[in-house]
């Protein structure tokens, strides 16, 4: 049973018009906190410093362009510009902003006629890449800024379509889905992705396609609360799909989803809590694909590490909806254990 703090709280996301700023309450609630301000944006100059003046971002975007756009990039790497167009809407760092939607302009830069990216793994790169930017279109839309930046955010919107309606194409979807389904933060990455942008550009397909995704991701759900990652549990990977979960169940706020998008967070937030040690640090025992003698590598070749980041957030993103503050105190032990506090 769901309690009733929990009940009201959820109740003023309720559903109205597309791409209001009302819709985006609890969201812009979590992301203008004083937690986030003291972790994530909490040197929002110094965020995403891995990019080149082209805007490319990371060792392999950045030397697939300086190579002559020879071998391998990911669409994928681009979303980090969200981070720096979110916390600098929160910090007021409009050079942060700028760098951002440089950053999120080259990835665009890249797509093809159809909407897609040729890179590997396309459909999920992209998952991530469409998710960031309506996110980050969403936070600015329902900023005090917003008219600033209301050029910047029209003028993304037709290529972020583009790219959606591409992901659920038939010729793309069904492959896209065959590659996710080892992976049940992909339900939940996927259907963030196309729910916000649904949102964001009022597109009701993209959101009703976006609810197929969560429905199919809450079936996944282990009875001991974990969300399976090839077949176990993995501490990083299910903070990362809590995480978009939460975006979707804020932002998207589909009726009909919200008892049993709740029911999951519940769990999957009690279950992450137990992998976090009382001095913030948290345990890969176990872990399919990170940490542990878990040998995945990441798109530049190297061991993939947990996602404090996400762990956190999720932690801190769940008490702002539920009420819990103990989830919070232990979002901010997280931080501190992995020096993400200020």
């Amino acid at each position: 049973m769901i309690p009733r703090r929990r009940v009201l709280l959820l109740g003023l996301v309720s559903p109205i018009a597309h791409g209001s700023p009302d819709r985006m309450a609890l969201d812009m609630a979590v992301e203008s906190s004083e937690f986030m301000r003291r972790s994530a944006y909490r040197a929002v100059a110094s965020l995403s410093r891995d990019d080149a003046p082209s805007g490319a971002y990371g060792p392999v975007n950045r030397a697939w362009e300086q190579g002559g756009r020879v071998g391998r990039w990911y669409i994928e790497e681009q979303r980090h510009g969200a981070d720096l167009v979110v916390g600098g809407v929160v910090q007021h760092d409009e050079r942060a902003i700028e760098r951002g939607l440089g950053i999120l302009r080259w990835g665009f830069a890249q797509q093809r006629p159809d909407g897609g990216f040729a890179c590997p793994d396309a459909f999920h790169s992209a998952s991530f890449f469409v998710e960031a930017v309506a996110h980050a279109l969403l936070v600015m839309a329902a900023s005090t800024q917003a008219d600033r930046h209301r050029p910047a955010i029209d003028a993304m919107k037709a290529p972020l379509h583009a790219a959606a309606r591409w992901m659920v194409s038939p010729a793309v979807e069904p492959d896209g889905r065959r590659r996710n389904e080892p992976f049940t933060h992909r339900r939940h990455l996927v259907g963030a992705a196309l729910g916000e942008a649904g949102v964001l550009l009022a597109d009701d397909e993209l959101v009703s396609r976006s609810v197929v995704y969560i429905r199919d991701g809450l079936a996944l759900q282990h009875p001991l609360g974990f969300n399976p990652e090839r077949g176990g549990p993995d501490s990083s990977y299910h903070a990362i799909g809590l995480l978009y979960a939460l975006r979707h169940l804020a932002i998207v706020d589909d009726a009909g989803l919200r008892q049993p998008l709740t029911a999951m967070l519940q769990r999957g937030v009690a279950w992450l809590a137990t992998r976090v040690a009382a001095d913030g640090s948290v345990s890969t025992a176990g872990n399919t694909r990170v940490g542990d003698g878990a040998r995945e590598t990441g798109r530049s070749g190297q061991p993939k590490r947990v996602a404090v980041g996400a762990v956190s957030r999720a932690l801190h993103y769940w008490s702002v909806v539920s009420g819990e503050a103990r989830y919070g105190d232990l979002a901010r032990r997280v931080a501190m254990q992995a020096g993400q506090w200020r």
